[in-house]
């Protein structure tokens, strides 16, 4: 059931990220993220009474600094992929985002079996090959030096995400969902913070809305699969099938947009099949 959840989990992210981008080409980035989390608020905050057995004050707390954990990794990537190559950035952030939660999750007792560490392997080597896109401006120069800030940001962004989905798994299943009423709540008040010093606007086009409403709505009901899934299953494993969501995103990409697959991306997306196979049959 764990494994399950994580892939729907992941499906949903690369969904809500596709949508989200293609807002993001019509828009400006603050006002789609910003619209975005508020609508999952209220998405969330519909189920929330209707799941949880009990509100626990620790849980939602708990929440709160998860969403404020995943609010800085958002900003640490987006910054980063603006002065970046994406094929450093992308994989650097995922592959972080899933190794750590694995070391923590066998560190405090979870054991994965020879099938699972096989799985976890080939699954953190796919996520590397899905990030990957061709980039004209490294062709052209193959000597160029990364700026160690580059690294050390996408690294922390990971640290970030991998923080979020650690702080999460430490709730209590009979609370869920009320922790991510938490995050989203955090992450809201703070961009509205932000908005209001900064003087931005969350004006955009209407033809714009459908997409970022389904973007939020889908990521929220990501962040509520994932939460029932380590709920239900060893954080190691579910990271790591949810760290996949770069799939989902490059294959609507393919379908919607046409866009082009190349074909270190195509044997990424055959190796993530292979991983969830093995991760699930493991």
């Amino acid at each position: 059931m764990a494994a399950f959840l994580a892939i729907i989990s992941a499906a949903l992210f690369g969904a809500g990220d596709f949508l989200g981008g293609l807002a993001s080409r019509r828009t400006g980035i603050f006002s789609v993220i910003a619209i975005a989390q508020l609508i999952g608020l209220f998405v969330i905050l519909l189920v929330a009474p209707f799941m949880a057995d009990q509100f626990l004050l620790g849980d939602f707390f708990r929440g709160s600094l998860a969403g404020i954990l995943g609010l800085i990794g958002i900003s640490l990537i987006f910054h980063a992929l603006q002065r970046g190559p994406m094929t450093i950035v992308a994989p650097i952030t995922s592959i972080a985002s899933a190794v750590i939660p694995v070391i923590w999750g066998t560190a405090h007792g979870e054991n994965l079996s020879s099938v699972h560490i096989v799985g976890i392997s080939i699954g953190m080597a796919s996520i590397y090959l899905i990030s990957q896109t061709r980039d004209q401006t490294l062709k052209e120069k193959p000597t160029v030096t990364l700026p160690p800030w580059l690294i050390t940001e996408s690294f922390l962004s990971g640290l970030c995400f991998a923080g979020f989905y650690i702080v999460i798994d430490g709730t209590s299943i009979s609370s869920e969902p009320w922790p991510l009423v938490g995050a989203r709540s955090t992450t809201v008040c703070c961009l509205l913070l932000i908005g209001i010093f900064s003087r931005r606007t969350l004006r955009v086009d209407s033809s714009v809305l459908p997409l970022i409403f389904w973007s939020g709505a889908l990521d929220t009901i990501a962040n509520l699969t994932f939460l029932m899934a380590t709920n239900r299953g060893m954080l190691s494993i579910v990271s790591v099938l949810t760290s996949l969501y770069p799939a989902a995103t490059v294959v609507l990409a393919k379908w919607i947009l046409k866009e082009h697959l190349a074909r270190i991306q195509v044997l990424g997306l055959l190796g993530a099949l292979t991983a969830t196979a093995l991760i699930a049959s493991g």
